[in-house]
């Protein structure tokens, strides 16, 4: 019951940061200098004509009033038509890239959370001897590296001396996805390079307490194997805030697979987002926004349900942590 109870609490706060940060959105793409009209039209464009189109797309009515008519849309999953890319509709293009990116996010999940998991536990257990120093040096390093720098090392590695892998993600016209998975690798491992560090070190940090802890101690001095010891006691908690730090960088992660969609030239939502925002295409420039944190917000809203179903203090206890 109190879990249920904290259930409905966070999916409440959760709607509400969701509609507050669409507003915040709103305010902010409505403020950027310049005029939508007057971008459609080109500045050539008779002030007639600019006035035409200014009430033809709702701009003159008041903010209120086009918030909710953009917002009742999205939710509706009306997302308006592209002004860059005239008379598309932004559904048509918008939710494919969403899955594209939601394919190179589950790679990314996939190559850096086993990795960093097992990394973090040898170095948690093997604390201030050469394998823990090593494993902390590599985790701080590729932390230190931001993702366009880790992208042009791995291109000029493996696309450029070993010819491994295509030096772009670009998906040949009339083909898919599926079709050409070995452009993900590099994306995917551009983000591993930044999340392994976060992830390994949390995990550390998490094992050396557990380690240390009574009946980890207690279960070792029965006489049980340390293996047995390490995965069968010790493992469990020591995972619990590794598990908080990978889902409340979810949302992180699609924010930054702006800057390696658009390295790599990937057609997900990352890439699709910076072309919004150099074409000044306001209603997908919203969509975009919008959406990302929306995943931010339902990310950190699973995570703290998995964190209280798997921690039976919080599940068991009305309290809150």
């Amino acid at each position: 019951m109190d879990f249920l109870k904290r259930l409905s609490k966070r999916l409440f706060f959760m709607v509400v940061t969701v509609v507050a940060m669409s507003v915040l959105i709103f305010f902010l793409v409505e403020i950027m200098p310049g005029d939508v009209a007057q971008t459609v039209l080109g500045q050539s464009a008779t002030e007639e004509s600019v006035a035409a189109l200014r009430d033809a797309m709702g701009l003159d009515d008041p903010f209120h009033v086009r918030y909710f008519r953009w917002f009742g849309g999205f939710i509706q999953g009306d997302l308006g038509e592209s002004l860059y890319m005239r008379g598309v509709e932004i559904s048509s293009i918008f939710w494919r890239r969403v899955g594209h990116s939601m394919v190179l996010a589950l790679t990314a999940l996939l190559f850096y959370v086993p990795l960093s998991i097992l990394f973090g536990i040898l170095a948690g257990v093997k604390v201030g001897k050469p394998t823990d120093s090593i494993i902390s040096f590599v985790g701080l390093a590729t932390m230190a590296l931001p993702e366009f720098v880790s992208g042009i090392i791995l291109i000029t590695i493996f696309s450029v001396y070993l010819d491994l892998l295509p030096i772009s993600s670009i998906i040949p016209i009339g083909e898919n996805l599926w079709q050409n998975l070995n452009i993900l690798v590099l994306p995917a491992l551009s983000i591993t390079f930044v999340m392994f560090g976060y992830v390994s070190r949390m995990q550390r940090s998490s094992m050396i307490g557990v380690m240390s802890s009574d009946y980890v101690r207690a279960a070792t001095l029965k006489g049980m194997p340390r293996l047995y010891v390490i995965f069968r006691h010790a493992l469990k908690n020591a995972l619990l805030p590794t598990i908080t730090i990978i889902g409340m960088n979810m949302g992180w992660l699609f924010g930054g697979l702006i800057v390696v969609e658009t390295l790599f030239g990937f057609p997900g939502l990352g890439s699709l987002t910076m072309s919004a925002i150099k074409t000044r295409d306001v209603p997908l420039i919203e969509a975009c926004v919008l959406f990302i944190t929306f995943i931010f917000v339902f990310s950190t809203f699973i995570t703290d349900m998995a964190y209280a179903f798997l921690n039976p203090r919080i599940r068991f206890s009305g309290g809150e942590q």
